[in-house]
């Protein structure tokens, strides 16, 4: 068994080193470390973390410093209302804040809608994830699925490796033409052709699991077969799979809080109807040297000029050029936007539903007609294959006994796999984890 060893991209994954074949919990879980798009995601909830951060803050002063150097040269008015030529130095420090008091409900409402910009956030991660869990889970299924297939195209070239040699063996006892060797021969080709063809079906869904893992190749890959899959029973109803998918589908979660996000956007851009109160205070002092006069030194001026000041500032909006008023306008018209999508993600979700269901249905019946007529074909196939070695049949009647036992053993097999995968879509619906 080939080693594989391959590490996670994102933070928080254990490095996996060994020879050892996954699960397809394993493989989601892979997946959904690597897929470039949930890790996009992820980044996207970084930022509204951010962003949540920043509206908390922005009850928090603001604080600055700053420094002025002022050079005059030339001309100027004097006391006297004259004119005269000197030159002015002047320089300033100050350290000055704000913080805003009142800005009419519109820090607490941005703060309100971060939080659930986050929460949409987050919910966007598990619907990505979902929904890549459900492309390997079809992926992992096909894998195993043509596993089945090559195993019984293997099968099938064994079986007719024995009829080979035993035509061989009757043949030098004289008890055979060679023309049935001839046949058994070319059933041994067609098997052997037979083989190839299915090789190369599962190397192609290795590959797309491969992919969906991100892994390089598929060489390195190697899945688990369950001891058993059980096939589940199907729900009562598409109704009853639909209300149990509403409360915790991870797509429906993320639009009814971008709705709430939306609706909160009103009441931001409503505050603009709204007085602001802001409070200020600063400290600053300055120094001047004119000359032609005795200026006091730098340090006196500086300590003498020292100045503090507190200011309360209320500003009443009256006209805006209708800003504020286009602005609610605007915000109402995202929550329209917003309800109308989370409605058509709850009709395309029953929608998706519905299908599952009756394809699952659908599937179930294909699978319990398919299993009793491979056990009709395999029962007749038995008793052509001893008449056929008892020569009281010939290779046709072989042939095609054996082919309508092959073409239904595959109807079997691709019932119960699409049987097993309709049943895993609607576990997927009902909030059941793929596993």
């Amino acid at each position: 068994m080939k080693k594989i060893i391959f590490m996670l991209l994102t933070a928080g994954f254990p490095l996996m080193v060994g020879a050892q074949t996954l699960t397809l919990r394993q493989c989601i879980d892979l997946a959904v470390a690597r897929n470039v798009s949930v890790r996009q995601a992820q980044v996207g909830q970084q930022q509204q973390k951010i962003a949540l951060e920043s509206a908390k803050q922005a009850r928090l002063p603001q604080v600055g410093g700053s420094f002025n150097q002022n050079l005059s040269l030339g001309r100027g008015l004097t006391a006297n209302n004259t004119y005269d030529t000197r030159n002015t130095y002047s320089s300033s420090l100050g350290v000055h804040a704000d913080m805003p008091l009142f800005t009419g409900f519109r820090i607490g409402n941005e703060r309100k809608r971060a939080e659930l910009n986050l929460k949409a956030a987050t919910a966007d991660i598990e619907r990505l994830s979902e929904s890549l869990g459900l492309q390997v889970t079809q992926a992992y299924f096909q894998v195993l699925y043509q596993q089945e297939l090559l195993q019984q195209a293997k099968t099938n070239l064994q079986l007719s490796q024995l009829q080979e040699s035993r035509l061989i063996g009757l043949i030098q006892a004289g008890k055979a033409a060679q023309v049935e060797l001839s046949e058994a021969q070319s059933r041994v080709a067609q098997d052997q052709a037979s083989i190839v063809q299915e090789e190369s079906q599962y190397n192609l869904a290795l590959l797309e699991l491969s992919q969906l893992l991100e892994f390089s190749t598929p060489d390195s890959l190697h899945i688990a077969s369950p001891a058993s899959l059980q096939l589940p029973h199907l729900p009562e109803s598409a109704d009853a799979v639909f209300a149990l998918a509403l409360p915790q589908r991870p797509a429906l979660q993320v639009a009814k809080l971008r709705t709430e996000a939306a609706e909160m956007g009103v009441k931001v851009a409503r505050s603009g109807y709204l007085p602001t109160l802001s409070l200020s205070a600063g400290l600053g002092t300055n120094y001047y040297n004119t000359s032609g006069f005795t200026n006091e030194a730098f340090n006196r001026q500086i300590r003498n000029n020292f100045a503090s000041s507190l200011a309360l500032s209320l500003s009443i909006p009256i006209f805006d050029r209708y800003s504020t008023r286009n602005s609610v306008k605007q915000a109402k018209l995202e929550v329209v936007n917003q309800q109308l999508e989370e409605e058509n993600l709850k009709k395309t979700l029953y929608k998706e539903i519905q299908n599952a269901y009756y394809n699952a249905v659908a599937a179930q019946q294909k699978w319990t007609a398919a299993k009793t007529a491979e056990q009709a074909s395999e029962m007749s196939l038995n008793l052509v294959t001893k008449k056929y070695e008892a020569g009281k049949a010939n290779g046709t009647e072989y042939d095609e006994a054996r082919k309508k036992h092959t073409n239904a053993a595959t109807q079997r097999l691709t019932a119960y796999y699409d049987y097993l995968f309709r049943t895993k879509i609607l576990d997927f619906y009902a909030g059941e984890p793929l596993q």
